[in-house]
């Protein structure tokens, strides 16, 4: 993938978000639309290596479109301004805890993995699972280059304990989260290089915390 011929584009697009404009350009978004199906087909295929669940998952399922959805927003331009995919067993529909990727039009690569604001039936299963088991969430987190990789878990949290917890309650700062990510980024901008052994990497160093999540969620469905 060309990242800074992507990130050209879609600076393009950020400062043109207009369909005339998308309309002249077309033949370069669908170029590099093809280049990056081509990325997360070998990323799919690398994740394959360690997490069986995504081995027979097609890339189309996993990206987004890059049209937006004005219904019901006060921003009407009709372009997002970034490419992106969730790869999951079921593609980006799937509810599981799966991976994410982004490109945006600064040149930023978001990477992240977990669950992003989970309904509350999945997140009550989620913190009550580290009430009960939290040596099980510090085993990962306590993982050799996991800080270094991630530092913390990424989301907004609550101010005060939720509703059954209290300050004592054991990881009540982690129960206060609301989403359950682990998010690692890099300046892809100027990228000549190969990223793809970066990103394998980064996913590989997340797959011990989506089987925590797992464990988590499967913990809840066993006490229905």
């Amino acid at each position: 993938m060309d990242f800074p011929r992507l990130t050209a584009y879609l600076a393009g697009l950020a400062a043109n978000n207009e369909k005339a404009w998308f309309e002249e350009n077309r033949a370069e978004y669908q170029s590099l639309r093809d280049d990056f199906h081509l990325l997360v087909g070998q990323v799919i295929a690398r994740i394959a290596e360690w997490d069986d669940r995504v081995r027979w998952v097609d890339p189309r399922d996993c990206i987004f479109r890059l049209y937006r959805d004005v219904r019901f927003s006060n921003d009407k331009t009709p372009y997002k301004t970034q490419f992106s995919a969730a790869i999951g067993e079921r593609g980006r529909k799937g509810g599981s805890p799966g991976y994410y990727l982004e490109v945006d039009h600064t040149g930023a690569m978001f990477l992240a993995g977990g669950v992003y604001m989970p309904e509350p039936e999945r997140l009550a299963a989620i913190r009550g699972f580290i009430a009960e088991h939290p040596e099980k969430l510090q085993a990962v987190l306590r993982k050799r280059g996991f800080k270094a990789t991630f530092g913390e878990l990424w989301g907004e949290r609550l101010k005060r304990p939720p509703r059954g917890y209290t300050a004592d309650t054991p990881m009540i700062e982690t129960i206060k989260l609301k989403s359950f990510m682990l998010v690692r980024e890099r300046d892809v901008s100027s990228e000549t290089g190969d990223v793809l052994p970066w990103m394998t990497d980064t996913f590989r160093a997340m797959h011990p915390f989506l089987r925590w999540l797992m464990e988590a969620e499967e913990s809840a469905r066993d006490r229905e």
